[in-house]
């Protein structure tokens, strides 16, 4: 109870006069102001938290990504209530949170956090905002902390970066969490004692904990991994006047470093403040903390007293006075005599805090109050806290403080103390036990602590591990908790007082892994922890208990052979069924179930039951190896539980209730502690005396009688031998005595001395290893007349470690150890390069690794745990750390980015000094467009823009073209030669459109990269602007300059220039309007927004010979000029009147009033004109002829690049008399024809070969179509493997392409062999348009010719998708001509897979062609179907080929009023293939038949009887050719059909009503019908079209031309089954995600199938999951179209509906829709992965192929499609002889070996990444890497 009367005292001091009435239970600062540890005040009993009450209560998370190095804050507020959390994050969130409930109660964002990235240290990730625990002031209800920031633009240009980084301090309401003064910018203060220092908040970092002392608040910081200019610093804030008002900083005075150049590393001296998080400590007047790494080193080994004022305080523990108004000075510190090695090897003393010890017990004779610190260096100090220590004060110049206990062992985040039963400290170093030592004294009554005990559990092998914290139950002795967190393990927890050496483990619930350097924070009987998720956890008891009993009992002291009888005493709190009995831990406390209360218990009710603590069979027995049970002295405790049935739900059936008091011993009771004295290990150095090592053991009396110590031995045998020897400790004359070999003490007590009861005496021993390297070891007998012990003494001694450094050479090899700078070298976008650095011991002793930074973002470690700090290096090892280079995806042209960073390690090893390797990669961009003379792209990527913003002008107001191939590669190539001296800029947007331009645009409309996300149209890699409007840019560095608004434009001198080409026109003058209309008539384009300019002009005028631009914004097209319309003599603008700007591109002249700048298609030829004499001739040579007959003249065209352009039919003409004419009409039938050589001509339907258009423009002797033609020398015919290509005349009745202004550009295939081109076509609304044969050949030899014979046995094929071939004999319903007249406006603009120069239909668009059919008469149909309503499916397919022909004849006639009618045609059609299947499936339904049709010629035709096949239905209809009747006799049968949902189409003339049943039905025609037509076909074929539409109606109509009256009576008897609804299924591990839109690229594009009759959601999904695919989804198409991947691609989403069409397979099941996938997600799957093992083949790594010969060179085999890690093993293992090794390597090799060869080095795992050919689970290697 002492010390929880101080702890109170002490608050009450340090707050004075500021305390008001908080909860005992509340902790508003880190643990105590003291930093002791010690919290005696929140209800924490060890009987309840050791109980299977305890547990986690509530969880919250919080913001992705967002951590807490602030502990929480448990506080009540001064109105009152439920106690609440105050949160605080590294997002700068500042948070209340109910403590009981975990309900959020307040939440804000005070700022926008620090980047980490900024920094380039990863201690911290992400974000760096409040990482400084808060402290709150219970007199005002106000938190204060510091937060980390930015000031855009404060020190340099930009939003972020490190030296615009600012700190702010903050006083917010913890009620309303809202500011209660304007937060106080800490940036530009300057440091009390040394003025030339001031703050910048970017390259510090405040980490410890804040401390209030009155009206000031302090705050420390330190530095950022030891990066940039920065000093330690302490800053004290007075909340009353609001401002600064003291700064101390640790290195000042003339040795400080200073510099100001805020990236000098090192430039301030650093000695920062971080301590693991701890916070600063004060008892009251003063502060203390501890210091890292310094600069300068003003002691140098002369001593110097701790007030002798050392102003370059690293590695340093420091005590500052608290002056008048807050000010600090320096009054005491304490700086370890060996703090410049410390220096050198990074062990920096500050990783831990001070703990202020509680004066009593922790005091002794010249010691009023103890301090205790430990660091990385492993030792602990303890510390007169009254007179640090000074420097080099101690004996020999060592250190002069009270105790040096050497662990060896690296300790971040402090110590903690408990004042209890004898007092006790404890310290967790990084992957070790938690350590408890014992408070014992001198013989002279010095404080001395001695190892008493540690965990079984130890920390994390990492930093990270938290600060030791002790509870205790209302400060109860035998009460103690010891709570720790970990990195790993969470939170845990143990007994704090250690029985037999061992901390015993209290099992507490599961939490996450611990953020670093944690503490719990306590409230009333619950506890707070956070985990590195960012998650906050409640732990507790729940508050609903049915008794209330005392607890604990207390038995007070007890004597070992007695008893004690207490009395537990409880009151029910509620109704209790029943008292079911009661369990103790110990079974030396004795309890009888037959005591308790029977029957139920009403509330209220008071009942008393005995408990007997029985020791009368127990005796102190303390002997040599006995074993008996708990009979040593001292506090013992133990819970007893007793069990309920209660009358109330609620409530806990389990209570526990503490028994606790002291075991005395009579007699004398020896106690040795520790069990053994670890004197570790001592390094010897050449030339340098022997080291040695002391550690006090302690020798006890826990008797109530004096003990007499009878004398000491010692032996090196195994105590469990028989023939054991002992040797009697030796005395030597100077009182000395040798405790075994090695080992030695300067103050055993003598024989005889007598030990007071509850006496301990600590005994001094050192270890010096005499004989050199090796172990020392003794055990150690103390004998005494109250019993005897033993501890042992063990130590090792070794050569000093040796650190090897060196960095891979990325070709198997190290480069020397003095190079420190790792260099990637040239890196493409998204690769992932990897080298490592190599740390190898070959020194004696362990090699710790005591600093690693290593660097985070681009430039990572494959493993975060490699060259960790505190990383242990065995002798003769080494450790590695693998670093990846991952650069970012950058656009193309981009300039060449460096990246770089470090990695900064130290070792133990003295001689290593700090290494910082300097790591240094550059990105390198994909380079497209036109290129330099150095060959260097002329554009670079400038950024990506909002276009036209606020709706105004577009940034670069010249658009070139919109077209499915666009790619910036493109649009440069245009932008550079579109305008005399080409653009200054260039521009790509909504993937396929392209914008030049020569001003410069705006930074104001700059956005992020990451807007321009659309793949371009014609590169899917490559980024053409984004949704939203982003446009972007590139530009020309020769024209401009970022940052500079004026453009330097290469052409006239003086300003704007006419354009000499555009596209395939060229200019040919400044011409007058005509005389009479305008000299361009044809085509009037409407101009855009942004305004016209030639290169708009040109792409609307598209198709035409000619177009003009006149009056700045007015575009003209026509094939011939007006008359009267003349070339202006003059070519200066100024004076032929072309001088009007273009008004979407000021660097452009575009004509004048009445004045057209003219350009003409590969204009070199007359231009037609209306009147001959009006218009210019040609004269001087062979000129190109620009028509042929009905061809176009494309352009001059390579032949012979891999085969003939044009090779169907070749020289069908007599050469000599060849010109363009003879061979167009030599070519008739053919869509191409060419001329080459002046004497031969070409003809055929595609551009095979791979040709191209010829460089050099449209001049001939410059692109070599330069012979004269054999029959004309007046025109040109080619050249030498050169043509001059034609196409058919867009304007003639067969569709063509259009003219393309792209050279090369791909073309549409019209009209060829057999088939007709029909245009593009939209996709069906419920099926495919073409239904007959899907996918006949492969994807990837997709052409129009290769689908057109895959179909040839069908009317109709179609080509979508570039790799997709359709067949049928009807297009079906929905399928319509799309609208546009190009490609890219019709969206049939995607290239074939098998020929990138015809187009191959689109996304849902087909190019479609017809099977010509010759015939004696000329028919042209379509046969269409159509619907209109959901549930009826109708399909009715015609298929005529050439065979026997008979005559059918229907006809169609009205009466008006009528109910009689007749239908009646008549067709010839062959009798042995004619089919008609029409699937109709409804309840009650109604169905239109349209049919239209066009003839050359009619004439009767004999009746006949046709009959016509209808799937399961027989339709026989009998037709005669009097105007009688017909009737028609129908019996079907209707099967299942899926539900899909139809369209509608249009019908004609004729409307039948009927009425249908399930069983039969009678049909009569009322009505009015009109016949309009007659038609009769004979002919060996024909095709015959016809549009059928349903609707779900009680009547039915009938439509289609006629020319007879007459009356019908129809009957139709029908059966019906009604049609289940498909649906989509979810069969586990398989679930439905939803419908998605289809997309291009295809949404799941890894892997595909299509099966037209036997689709099911199971196949697609066995499909996509078997091993040689291995997908996560599934996704369903069109109801026959199987799709896989692992990710949607970008564009597509779920939530659409559409996914409608019934499987092929199975018709109660859907498959997607028209555009629409249905989406499966595999729930098991398991993304690829390295296969362990296979039998007793072990996975060994992934291994880099040697450079001289194969790493396995036995036996070896390829699969190239079923390569498995198994199928390898298996061959390796049956070899002759059998194999050891097996390796698999570039996904289809397999390698065997009988050893891996020396030399043999790996790769990053990550490095072996191709899958296996057979199995895409697993990885088959890479490139020249093999699984091993």
């Amino acid at each position: 109870m002492l010390f929880f009367s101080y702890g109170l005292a002490a608050l009450a001091v340090t707050f004075a006069p500021r305390v008001a009435a908080v909860a005992s239970t509340d902790s508003y600062t880190d643990a105590d102001v003291m930093q002791s540890g010690y919290l005696p005040n929140h209800n924490m009993d060890p009987n309840v938290v050791n109980s299977a009450q305890f547990g986690q209560l509530w969880k919250v998370p919080f913001n992705s990504k967002e951590q807490f190095y602030a502990k929480p804050l448990v506080y009540t507020p001064l109105a009152g209530g439920a106690q609440i959390l105050f949160l605080a994050s590294s997002q700068n969130y500042i948070r209340t949170v109910n403590a009981k409930t975990g309900v959020v109660l307040n939440s804000r964002q005070v700022h926008t956090p620090f980047l980490q990235s900024d920094i380039g240290c990863t201690d911290i990730p992400n974000t760096i905002g409040i990482t400084g625990t808060p402290v709150i002031d219970p007199a005002t209800d106000i938190a204060y902390f510091f937060s980390k920031t930015y000031i855009p633009n404060f020190r340099y240009a930009g939003n972020t970066g490190t030296f615009n980084g600012v700190y702010y301090f903050h006083g917010v309401n913890v009620n309303t969490l809202a500011d209660v003064f304007p937060p106080i910018l800490v940036d530009g203060s300057v440091a009390d004692n040394a003025p030339q220092k001031y703050f910048v908040g970017g390259v510090i970092l405040q980490r410890p904990s804040l401390l209030q002392v009155g009206s000031v608040v302090y705050g420390a910081f330190g530095g950022h991994c030891d990066l940039f200019n920065y000093t330690g610093v302490v800053i004290g804030v007075d909340v009353n006047q609001q401002k600064i008002v003291t700064q101390f900083a640790t290195e000042s005075g003339p040795l400080a470093e200073q510099t100001n150049i805020w990236n000098d590393n090192g430039g301030g001296g650093q000695a920062g403040i971080w301590m693991g998080g701890m916070a600063l400590s004060s008892d009251s007047g003063r502060l203390f903390f501890v210091t890292g790494n310094g600069g300068a080193h003003q002691n140098q080994g002369t001593p110097a007293a701790g007030s002798s004022g050392c102003q370059t305080l690293g590695e340093a523990c420091i005590n500052l006075n608290i002056g008048d108004g807050g000010k600090l000075a320096l009054a005491d510190y304490f700086q370890p005599y060996d703090y410049q090695n410390m220096d050198g090897g990074d062990q920096d003393f500050g990783a831990g805090g001070v703990a202020l010890l509680n004066p009593s017990p922790f005091s002794g004779t010249g010691v009023a109050k103890m301090a205790v610190t430990a660091g990385k260096n492993g030792k602990i100090y303890i510390l007169n806290a009254n007179n640090l220590g000074g420097y080099r004060l101690g004996v020999g110049q060592t250190d002069g403080v009270i105790q040096t206990i050497v662990t060896d062992k690296a300790v971040f985040g402090g110590s903690g103390s408990y004042p209890l039963e004898g007092g006790y400290i404890y310290s967790t170093p990084v992957g070790y036990p938690t350590y408890a030592y014992k408070l014992g004294f001198s013989d002279g009554g010095v404080p001395v602590f001695a190892l008493a005990g540690q965990t079984n559990e130890v920390s994390a092998g990492r930093i990270g591990v938290g600060v030791p914290t002790i509870t205790s139950y209302q400060g109860q002795a035998g009460t103690g908790i010891l709570w720790m967190t970990d990195p790993d393990a969470g939170l845990r927890a143990w007994n704090a007082v250690p029985v037999g050496g061992v901390l015993k483990t209290i099992p507490l619930p599961q939490v996450g892994g611990a953020n670093k350097f944690q503490r719990p924070a306590f409230g009333d009987a619950r506890l707070y922890v956070t985990d590195s998720n960012g998650n906050l956890y409640c732990l507790g008891s729940p508050v609903n208990l049915p008794l209330n009993c005392t607890s604990p009992v207390q038995f007070g002291n007890v004597a070992l052979g007695s008893s004690a009888h207490s009395n537990v005493t409880c009151k029910t709190n509620i109704a209790i069924t029943s008292i079911n009995g009661m369990t103790v831990g110990d079974p030396h406390f004795e309890v009888s179930n037959a005591t308790l209360p029977k029957g139920p218990l009403a509330a209220g009710v008071t009942f008393t039951f005995p408990v007997t603590w029985d020791l009368t069979n127990s005796s102190a027995a303390n002997m040599v190896n006995a074993s008996s049970g708990n009979v040593d002295p001292g506090i013992k405790s133990t819970p007893l539980t007793l069990y309920t049935t209660n009358a109330v739900a609620g409530y806990t059936t389990a209570f526990p209730i503490g028994l606790t008091g002291t075991e005395v011993s009579q007699a004398a009771y020896l106690s040795l502690t520790p069990v053994t004295v670890d004197y570790s290990g001592l390094v010897l150095l050449p030339g340098q005396s022997t080291p040695t090592a002391s550690l006090p053991f302690v020798i006890g009396n826990l008797g109530l009688s004096p003990m007499t110590i009878l004398g000491y031995a010692y032996t090196t045998d195994d105590l469990g031998q028989v023939d054991t020897t002992f040797t009697n400790v030796t005395f030597f004359a100077n009182g000395t005595a040798l405790l075994g070999e090695g080992f030695t003490s300067d103050n055993l007590p003598p024989q005889g001395t007598v030990v007071q009861p509850n006496q301990q005496i600590s005994i001094d021993s050192t270890f010096y290893p005499y004989a050199g390297v090796g172990s020392y070891n003794s055990y150690l007998m103390v004998y005494t007349d109250g019993g005897s012990a033993e501890t042992t003494l063990e130590g090792s001694a070794s050569t000093a470690p040796i650190a090897n450094f060196s960095i891979s050479n990325g070709e198997g090899g190290w480069l020397p150890g003095t190079n420190l700078l790792m260099d990637f070298g040239d890196c493409a976008p998204g690769s992932t390069q990897g080298l490592q650095i190599q740390i190898c011991n070959n020194g004696g002793s362990v090699l710790d690794i005591s600093k690693s930074k290593p660097p985070n973002g681009v430039f990572h470690p494959d493993d975060p745990t490699e060259l960790h700090e505190e990383q242990q290096i065995p002798i003769g090892a080494c450790a590695y750390g693998n670093v990846l280079f991952t650069p970012p995806t950058i656009e193309y042209n981009a300039a060449d980015v460096i990246y770089t960073n470090t990695w900064t390690l130290n070792t133990a090893d003295l001689t290593f000094g700090v290494h910082v390797v300097q790591i240094q990669g550059t990105l390198v961009s994909n380079k497209v467009g036109p290129t330099n003379s150095t060959n260097q792209a002329v554009y670079t990527y400038l950024g990506c823009y909002k276009d036209s913003p606020g709706g105004g002008a577009r940034l670069l107001p010249s658009q070139l073209y919109v077209g499915a191939n666009n790619s910036n590669n493109n649009c440069q190539q245009h932008c550079y030669t579109a305008a005399a001296g080409a653009y200054a800029f260039e521009g790509t947007e909504y993937q396929t459109e392209c914008y030049c331009g020569n001003n410069p645009p705006s930074t104001q409309w700059l956005v992020a990269d990451a807007y321009c996300s659309f793949a371009c149209s014609g590169d899917g890699t490559d980024a053409c602007g984004g949704t939203g409007g982003y446009i972007s840019i590139y530009y020309d560095a020769t024209k401009y300059t970022p940052g500079n608004n004026s453009v330097i434009i290469t052409g006239p001198t003086g300003g704007p220039v006419t354009v000499q080409s555009a596209g395939n026109y060229n200019y040919v003058g400044c011409y007058s309007e005509a005389t009479t209309g305008r000299a361009l008539s044809a085509l009037q384009p409407k101009a855009p927004t942004s305004g016209f300019t030639i290169e708009l002009c040109e792409a609307a005028c598209q198709g035409y010979q000619l177009f003009g631009m006149e009056y700045s914004n007015e575009c003209y097209c026509g094939n011939t000029l007006g008359a009267g319309s003349v070339n202006q003599t003059s070519s200066s603008p100024t004076t032929n009147g072309c001088s009007m700007l273009c008004t979407g591109n000021s660097t452009e002249y575009c004509g004048g009033p009445g004045r057209l700048d003219l350009y003409q298609l590969n204009g070199s030829v007359p231009i037609p004109t209306q009147t001959l004499s009006s218009a210019p001739t040609a004269t001087g040579g062979p000129i190109v002829e620009m028509t042929a007959g009905p061809y176009n003249y494309v352009g001059c065209y390579i032949d012979n690049t891999n085969g003939r352009a044009l090779s169907a039919l070749q020289n069908p003409e007599s050469g000599a008399l060849n010109t363009p004419d003879k061979c167009a009409t030599a070519c008739a039938g053919y869509l191409y024809m060419g001329v080459e050589y002046g004497t031969q001509c070409y003809c055929d339907n595609v551009i095979g070969g791979g040709n191209g258009v010829a460089p050099g423009g449209n001049v001939s002797t410059a692109n070599g179509c330069n012979m004269p033609c054999a029959g004309n020398s007046s025109e040109w015919c080619g050249g030498p493997n050169r043509l001059n290509l034609y196409t058919l005349n867009p304007n003639a009745t067969i569709i063509t392409p259009t003219p393309t202004p792209t050279p090369g550009a791909p073309i549409t295939v019209g009209n060829f062999k057999a088939w007709s081109y029909m245009g593009c076509y939209t996709e069906a609304t419920n099926t495919r348009a073409l239904s007959g044969l899907q996918n006949p050949i492969p994807g990837a030899a997709v052409t129009v010719e290769a689908c057109s014979a895959a179909c040839s046995a069908y009317l109709y094929f179609g080509v979508e998708y570039s790799d997709e071939c359709y067949c049928g004999n009807i297009i079906n319903a929905g399928s319509v001509l799309a609208t546009g007249t190009t490609p890219s406006a019709n969206g049939c603009n995607m290239l074939c897979s098998g020929n990138s120069t015809e187009y191959c239909g689109g996304r849902n668009r087909l190019n479609m062609y017809n099977q010509i059919v010759s015939s004696s008469t000329t028919s042209s149909s379509v046969v269409t179907v159509s619907t209109t309503t959901t549930p009826t499916t109708s399909t009715v397919t015609t298929t005529s080929a050439t065979s026997t022909t008979a005559t059918t004849t229907v006809t169609t006639g009205t009466t008006s009023g009528s109910s009689t009618s007749t239908t009646s045609s008549t067709s010839t059609l062959p009798l042995s293939t004619t089919t008609t299947t029409t699937s109709l499936s409804s309840p009650t339904s109604s169905s239109t038949i349209s049919s239209s049709s066009s003839s050359a010629s009619s004439s009767p035709s004999l009746s006949t009887t046709s009959t016509i096949a209808v799937t399961s239905t027989t339709l026989t209809t009998v037709t005669t050719t009097s105007p009688s009747t017909t009737t028609t006799s129908t019996s079907t049968t209707t099967t299942s059909v899926p539900t899909v949902a139809p369209t509608t189409s249009t019908s004609t003339s004729s409307t039948v009503s009927s009425t249908t049943s399930s069983t039969s039905s009678t049909t009569t025609t009322s009505g009015t019908t009109t016949g309009t037509t007659s038609t009769s076909l004979t002919g060996s074929s024909t095709v015959s079209t016809t549009t059928v539409s349903s609707t779900t109606s009680s009547s039915s109509s009938l439509s289609t031309t006629t020319t007879t009256t007459s009356s019908t009576t129809s009957t139709t008897s029908s059966t019906t089954t009604v049609v289940p609804t498909p649906s989509q299924t979810s069969s586990s591990p398989w679930v439905y995600l939803g419908c998605a839109n289809e997309t291009n690229p295809r949404a799941l594009n890894s892997a595909s199938y299509a099966d037209g009759t036997h689709m099911t959601i199971e196949s697609c999904q066995a499909y996509c999951s078997s091993s040689t695919n291995n997908y996560r989804l599934a996704g369903l198409e069109y109801a026959s179209q199987c799709f896989c991947g692992n990710a949607l691609q970008q564009y597509s989403a779920l939530g659409f509906t559409g996914c409608n069409m019934a499987c092929t397979g199975n018709s109660s099941e859907l498959c997607g829709g028209s555009s629409r996938l249905s989406v499966y997600n595999l729930t098991t799957y398991a993304p690829p992965a390295v296969v362990s093992a296979v039998g007793n083949y072990i996975s060994q790594g992934c291994y880099n192929e040697l450079a001289n010969r194969r790493l396995l060179n036995g036996p070896s085999f390829t699969n190239a499609t079923g390569m498995t890690v198994e199928a390898c093993v298996g061959f390796c293992k049956g070899s002759s002889p059998s194999q050891a090794y097996a390796g698999v390597e570039y996904a289809q090799e397999c390698y065997c070996g009988s050893s891996l060869p020396t030399g043999a080095t790996t790769a990053p795992a990550s490095s072996c990444n191709m899958l296996c050919k057979g199995n895409n689970k697993e990885f088959c290697g890479a490139g020249n890497l093999l699984n091993v």
